[in-house]
Parts: structure tokens; C-alpha cells; sequence
């Protein structure tokens, strides 16, 4: 994640007294002895941001300090399944679609929304029990096209027009599944039935698969495809770079992810990770964010109008944007890569 927004700093009893004003957050206990709090989080410019805005802020805030480790999600749930009395993290980030998979295994803590005081000011659509994590950013798959190759898409039909290089995310991504499922329903199948969706990308005239964002960004920035199902804030940055690419949102809808936090059962700091969490919904939290593109879920940040304009903000937005059944298509994982290895590649 990028992000060129610093929190404002403060001095200890000043900053705390401001913020807890402004945020209804508590305030933290002075003298009181310190707990340690052990998070993991993501890497990159989501690592740049933790470090120099948000826990520098959320330390003056509580009387605890944070340990950040930095993982990625998709190695996470192994090592929860496998703690009995102490999970290796206090608090764990996580796209929706692991904290699912991990709601499955029972690593995680009962929902904690109540103790939450930002909870009410979050989109529905965004936290427990809609969601399997406490959402904290949300982003779309929109539509993202040449302008002059395929200059007004009303629906996702368009992209097996002919004539078209189209990028197709590779299945081992949650964006890949979505692709695959969109696919699918747009020829007669589902979520349990995706067999439609292999023949249908397989029938398009032609295309190139791209395994991570890092190779969808590059085959558009090198022009090799005319359109794809890709992240909205990366399509935006396209357009951003003088691009000649547009984003659209074809009438059949459009799907995305949430992003957020979940608290493992074997925590050894409950208080810490809910004071941890509620943050992660608070509005300095997700302003912090928004100049990398990542879209907020609590429903009071407000954001200058030409920057508002590149988020996915606003409740009917947010409340309406899709994601695949990840309790169905999440069991068929294995064997939808395997599949896919075979016949698309």
C-alpha cells in the first residue's frame, strides 16, 4: 500500500486527550505498566504506514505497545490451527476471504463487535456477522479498459468480444476465483458449477493471464491487454499515470474484497486486540489510507471531493458491492487450481 498522509503528531498527554476527544476512543491509563500487543500485518507500503502513522498513534492512545510482524495472510492459518494456548499473534489481517476460510477451522475469537466503539459507524456490509473479519478497507474489481479498443462496456459479455487481448487473473487469487465465478454465472453456471466458467475463458479470442498484480499492472502499463477484472484502486493509478485505460461497472454488478482484522481464540491479549481492531475502524485509521486508494468502510471519513472520487465511498456503493460465496468456492480450491493448471494453464 502507498500512502503520503501522515496522523498529525502530538505530545503524549495532549495527543491522547485530542484523539480521544475526536474519536470517542479511551484514554489510556497514565502510570499505569505497558501490555505488549503482537500484530501481524502486511508488507510494502501497508508496513510504511503501520510504522510511522498508526502506531505511533494508537500507542499514545492505549497503554500498550505493538509488535509488528509481517506476514502475509495466506500462511497464517496453519500456524493458528496448529496454537493451543497462545496464538502466535494477538491480531491478524486479513482479506475476508481467509478470515472464511479460518471461521471454518475455528481459530478465531467470538465476535468482538460489541465492544467496539467504532462498529456502528462501519458499513454493514463490512463486519461480522456479513463478513468474517472486521472490515477495514474495501476494494472493487472493476472493469478496466482501453478506451479505444473497447470504449463503453455495459456488461462483462463485452470482454469475450472479438478482437480483444483480455488479462485473466490466475485462480490462486481471491480476484481469480471472482473471474472464474463471473465467468461461470455469465454462462449458465455458479458457484457450484464453474466447469461453464473454464469453457467460457478458454472461448475467449485471446488472452494472457497474469498470476499477481504486479503482472496485470505491467501488461497494461506495456498495453498487452485491451481490458480486465482488476483491483479498481490499481486501475485508477493507470489512469492516474496519463494511461489511456477507463474503469467501468457492467450491469450484472460489481464484486470486490474486504480487507480487515480478525482476533485469534488463543490470543493472549484480548483487551489489547479489541482496542487494536476498534482502531483499525476509526476514521484517522482509514484516512490514513485513502491517499494509496484504499477505500474506507466506516461511513463517517470524509475526503477532499477530486480524491472521494477515486474511492468506492458512500453506502449504497459499499453496501452493494459484491463477493463471491467464499464458504462454497473455498472448498473447491484445490481442485480449481488443479483443474486449472490443466486446461487454461
Amino acid at each position: 500500500m502507498t500512502k503520503d498522509l501522515s496522523l498529525t503528531r502530538r505530545g503524549l498527554i495532549g495527543g491522547a486527550a485530542a484523539a480521544g476527544a475526536l474519536s470517542g476512543l479511551p484514554m489510556p491509563a497514565i502510570g499505569q505498566g505497558r501490555g505488549k500487543l503482537s500484530v501481524q500485518g502486511f508488507g510494502g507500503a501497508y508496513e510504511k504506514i503501520l510504522r510511522e502513522s498508526v502506531i505511533p498513534e494508537f500507542q499514545k492512545l492505549y497503554p500498550y505497545d505493538v509488535t509488528l510482524t509481517i506476514e502475509d495472510d495466506t500462511t497464517l492459518l496453519p500456524k493458528l490451527r496448529i496454537a493451543r494456548n497462545r496464538a502466535p499473534y494477538d491480531v491478524c489481517t486479513v482479506d475476508n476471504s481467509i478470515a472464511v476460510a479460518g471461521q471454518a477451522l475455528g481459530v478465531w475469537a467470538p465476535d468482538q463487535s460489541a465492544k467496539m466503539k467504532n462498529a456502528p459507524d462501519v458499513y454493514k456490509s463490512s463486519m461480522p456477522p456479513k463478513t468474517a473479519n472486521y472490515g477495514s478497507i474495501v476494494y472493487e474489481y472493476a472493469l478496466v479498459h482501453d478506451k479505444q479498443k473497447l470504449p463503453n462496456p455495459q456488461s462483462w459479455k463485452d470482454l469475450w468480444q472479438p478482437g480483444l487481448v483480455i488479462g485473466v487473473p490466475h485462480v490462486t487469487q481471491s480476484y481469480g476465483l471472482t473471474f472464474l465465478y463471473i465467468a461461470a454465472m455469465l454462462h449458465g453456471g455458479d458457484e457450484k458449477n464453474l466447469d461453464p466458467g473454464f469453457a467460457a475463458i478458454k472461448a475467449l479470442p485471446k488472452f494472457k493471464v497474469y498470476k499477481n498484480v504486479s503482472e496485470g499492472l505491467n501488461l497494461f502499463q506495456q498495453k498487452e491487454v485491451d481490458a480486465a477484472l482488476f483491483y479498481g484502486h490499481r486501475g485508477q493509478q493507470i489512469i492516474d499515470m496519463g494511461l489511456p485505460y477507463a474503469k467501468a461497472h457492467p450491469k450484472e454488478g460489481t464484486w470486490g474484497q474486504r480487507t480487515g482484522t480478525q482476533i485469534p481464540k488463543a490470543t493472549s491479549n484480548l483487551d489489547g486486540a479489541i482496542a487494536w481492531v476498534d482502531y483499525t475502524l476509526s476514521v484517522p485509521y482509514q484516512t490514513a489510507f485513502a491517499p494509496g486508494l484504499y477505500s474506507p468502510t466506516n461511513s463517517k471519513v470524509v475526503l477532499p471531493p477530486e480524491l472521494a472520487a477515486k474511492h468506492v465511498m458512500g453506502a449504497q456503493t459499499v453496501e452493494n458491492l459484491r463477493e463471491v460465496d467464499w464458504a462454497v468456492l473455498l472448498p473447491q480450491r484445490d481442485a480449481l487450481i488443479e483443474k486449472w493448471t490443466r486446461e487454461i494453464g
